[in-house]
């Protein structure tokens, strides 16, 4: 009892009372806290566990491996195929077999500056394969390709099956466009359509150091070797951090040769007047752009322009103001125009009848020439022709009138236009250049 009265007296102290308090008071704040944001128990979602398994040993059987690889050689002026091959390290003995007994027609192995030839050597070192596109005068140009069976070369008897595939790339411009998109392994027609697609809203030749760009585009495959390009079918420019954008869409079903670009909203890059002329009217495209395998003969054919079927003595109009530099006879082509234009670009204009009386500076629309059958043609048609800086393109998405888009037309632009963006997005924000290996 005399304990208990000891501790009454003492909490009857306030000061000793008020003490005790201010040391208890954030003690239990802390209990408190902690009772109420302690954890709780979660359940395991992830384990550890080691696996180990013993795989019988790799065999593989000596002499047995045969491996080979393609090698590509650019063509530069003046070349002839055996100039190529003695590039690529081919001996003269066998440039000699390549070209002594094949059942190709010499006159047919022609070749044009900036192409490509594709060579295939074996595991030793020697040439199996050889395949390239000749250089026709008549706006198509043939796949040729030879093989070595059995010692013995010949035209290869190999199923034709051109594969076309998507390929993307994303560019980081170091110096200059081109040189960036020349070591990112970007053809050369691409690289002059890029130029001309952005022509009216962005320079692409004048992108500088920290500017990017990104293609989608098709290319052309046989026997797994790229052959040619089809179109860029999305690109995205970026110079001083803005971007630019182009789509290209199809307004016909399976219509290639009505296909134009336009920016993320569906409208017309085109904003200056350039190419709104049609060059024939009341026809029908008998003959589109682009890599075609004919149906019997099963052989690959690269058209270099769109024919146009019309009746003999159609009118002929520029398509755009030009200067009329060649009219006259030019082998498969008949007679012939040729207007040179602004950017480099000019346009052909071949088989005609007969000639108008225009030379010199010539007007969009002024009649140039009558269509007709002239030269290699198995009929009336005109053929148009377009090239930049001497790289043949497709003369629907370059030099031709943009169609506006309709209500149907722009919900399919725009599927196509998504499936498309989401692609390109893989390297959108990458800080390096990205090539696809084919």
């Amino acid at each position: 009892m005399p304990a208990v009265a000891a501790v009454g007296r003492f909490w009857q102290n306030k000061p000793v009372r008020w003490s005790i308090l201010g040391v208890l008071l954030p003690v239990s704040g802390v209990v408190a806290a902690y009772a109420v944001t302690d954890p709780q128990p979660q359940p395991e979602l992830y384990r550890t566990e080691r696996v180990m398994e013993e795989l019988p040993a790799v065999y593989v059987e000596s002499g047995t491996f045969q491996g080979s690889y393609w090698a590509q050689e650019a063509v530069e002026p003046g070349d002839s195929l055996t100039d190529v091959l003695q590039r690529m390290g081919v001996s003269d003995e066998e440039i000699r077999e390549v070209l002594a007994r094949n059942s190709v027609d010499r006159s047919m192995i022609q070749l044009r500056a900036g192409q490509s030839v594709n060579v295939r050597f074996d595991a030793s070192g020697n040439i199996t394969d050889v395949q390239f596109f000749n250089d026709d005068d008549n706006g198509f140009r043939d796949l040729v390709a030879l093989e070595k069976v059995n010692g013995k070369w010949r035209t290869s008897t190999s199923a034709v099956e051109m594969e076309t595939m998507p390929t993307l790339r994303a560019v980081q411009v170091r110096t200059s466009a081109r040189g960036a998109m020349a070591q990112a392994g970007v053809p050369v027609e691409v690289r002059e359509s890029l130029n001309e697609i952005f022509n009216d809203i962005v320079n692409v030749d004048e992108l500088t150091s920290g500017d990017s760009i990104r293609l989608l585009y098709n290319s052309m495959y046989f026997r797994g070797q790229e052959m040619a390009t089809g179109d860029i079918l999305a690109a995205e420019v970026v110079k001083g951090g803005k971007t630019y954008q182009a789509y290209y869409y199809s307004q016909g079903k399976g219509d290639e040769e009505s296909g134009s670009y336009y920016d993320q909203n569906g409208k017309s890059l085109r904003l200056h007047e350039g190419f709104n002329v049609k060059p024939v009217d009341y026809m029908r495209v008998s003959s589109p752009y682009g890599v075609r395998i004919h149906p019997v003969l099963r052989t690959v054919k690269m058209h270099t322009g769109i024919d146009y079927a019309a009746p003999t003595g159609t009118p002929i109009r520029a398509t755009a103001d030009g200067v009329l530099t060649f009219k006259g006879w030019q082998g498969g082509y008949g007679n012939t125009v040729i207007l040179q234009h602004s950017n480099g670009i000019e346009t052909l204009y071949a088989h005609m009848s007969a000639f108008s009386s225009a030379g010199g500076q010539v007007k969009a629309g002024e009649v140039i020439g009558y269509v007709g059958s002239t030269g290699r043609s198995t009929g009336p048609h005109l053929h148009y022709e377009v090239r930049k800086n001497g790289q043949h393109m497709n003369p629907t998405a370059i030099a031709l009138p943009t169609p506006k888009l309709t209500p149907t037309n722009m919900a399919e632009f725009r599927r196509q236009q998504q499936a498309h963006t989401a692609t390109m997005a893989a390297v959108r924000n990458l800080p390096v250049t990205v090539t696809q290996l084919d």
